[in-house]
């Protein structure tokens, strides 16, 4: 209100003194023995109305300038004025008014710089696709997942597999557990989706957060604790009728001795026995398969480990294996694991593909390992021999599955369990020789 009341009061009078100016002209001009006066009237004139423009071309000024700085969101400018004439109290609301902006941009800065850095840091991977079928990879987690997998169209998320695709192509609010390829290697994650309105259209977000590594620990969790109850109650149960059937064949034994003719009793006790202690190894040997192994990890260098290990492998092989390959890119690589329980869940995985390729005429094993992207290594073991269905791909890592006579059950299950352990995961797949290929990412 004094802004009002100082620049009325500073328009009133110089228009006032305009219009006056102006008057005492016009009245010179019909008295012809004025012509100094006429002069001085004109002068006043021009001089009320230069001054009359100036006060009002000032408040346009201060006005522009103002609207400039928000514009450009510039917020040092200053419009304090201790001139008077009202526009020292018009600077200071135009200053009060661009701090009070200032403030409001801060705070709203620092709220976007907030709700930014929790979408970057948000574990799940997060995408955007727009209506055109532009993929956008929205924060860190998307881009170390995908940071060999370039997306950048609707169509590429055909390379993470068909049925990650499938469900991008579900409606928004989707959710469901999904499998993807990554680098070559099924992964179970989970899969949402959302639409967000933008200026230019909805857009649609796809959270995928890879949970292969729970899933299966806890897979493993859940079969170690049922081997853990069927091998208590199983030898709970047995170890007394093997004590029980070994104690009747050495009284049937005596009593033959003494002339008695218990030869089939004792044939059947013995087979009692001998089949009861056989039930008793096998569960013992499945014992292990309940204990989750501890991991050392320590640094060391891949080429020499891998060669001994092969050569462990090779011991009991056939002579036709002699020729197994290994691959180790770059030679100098070093691997940060525990060397012994790796060595274990490989030397398993050998002989299963030294086992399975005893029958083809020229056999290949390939032991190869190579650094992937996040200090990631995938440690493979491929063959030439008949592969692995696609459909019993996933049942060959569950505990006591085998697909060839004599086989445990354990060697794969086990080597999961270790992958697991190292934070990584174990895949089967198709191999370059034509056969099976195991891939463990740790």
């Amino acid at each position: 209100m004094g802004f009002r009341r100082r620049f009325e009061f500073g328009l009133a009078w110089r228009t006032l003194v305009l219009m006056l100016a102006i008057w005492l002209f016009m009245h010179s001009l019909s008295l012809p023995d004025l012509r100094a006066a006429r002069l001085v009237a004109a002068f006043v004139a021009f001089a009320a109305l230069a001054s009359l423009w100036q006060f009002i071309r000032r408040t346009n000024f201060q006005v522009a300038r103002f609207i400039e700085s928000v514009r450009f969101e510039d917020y040092s400018q200053r419009f304090s004025d201790p001139s008077g004439g009202g526009f020292d109290v018009l600077g200071d609301t135009l200053d009060a008014a661009l701090k009070a902006l200032q403030a409001r941009h801060v705070q709203a800065s620092g709220e976007a710089r907030y709700l930014s850095a929790i979408v970057d840091d948000s574990p799940s991977a997060l995408l955007s696709v727009d209506k055109e079928g532009r993929v956008e990879l929205l924060n860190k987690a998307a881009r170390q997942l995908f940071a060999r997998q370039p997306l950048t169209r609707r169509e590429d998320l055909l390379a993470l597999g068909a049925e990650m695709a499938a469900a991008a192509d579900l409606p928004p609010g989707t959710r469901k557990i999904t499998r993807l390829m990554i680098d070559g290697i099924p992964h179970r994650a989970i899969f949402a989706s959302a639409q967000v309105a933008r200026l230019d259209g909805g857009v649609t977000i796809l959270s995928i957060l890879p949970v292969q590594s729970e899933l299966g620990a806890l897979e493993v969790a859940a079969q170690a604790d049922l081997v853990r109850v069927l091998t208590h109650e199983i030898m709970n149960s047995l170890t007394p009728v093997t004590s029980l059937a070994r104690t009747s064949a050495e009284m049937v034994a005596s009593a033959e001795q003494q002339g008695a003719d218990l030869g089939d009793v004792r044939v059947a006790t013995e087979t009692v026995a001998r089949r009861a202690e056989g039930i008793l190894r096998f569960v013992e040997s499945y014992r292990e398969f309940a204990q989750t192994p501890e991991v050392r990890r320590r640094s060391f260098m891949a080429l020499p480990w891998a060669e001994e290990l092969l050569r462990l492998a090779l011991a009991n092989a056939d002579e036709r294996h002699a020729g197994a390959a290994l691959e180790v890119v770059p030679e100098t690589l070093k691997i940060s694991a525990d060397p012994e329980l790796l060595a274990q869940a490989l030397l398993n995985l050998l002989r299963n593909a030294f086992r399975i390729t005893a029958d083809v005429a020229d056999p290949v094993v390939v032991l190869a390992i190579t650094r992937q992207a996040g200090s990631r290594f995938r440690i493979e073991v491929r063959d030439n021999g008949p592969g692995i269905p696609a459909e019993r791909r996933e049942d060959v890592f569950l505990p006591f599955y085998t697909t060839h006579k004599g086989g445990s059950g354990v060697g794969l299950s086990f080597a999961r369990q270790v992958a697991l352990a190292h934070g990584g995961s174990i895949s089967a797949g198709d191999s370059p020789e034509g056969g099976a290929s195991i891939a463990l990412m740790i």
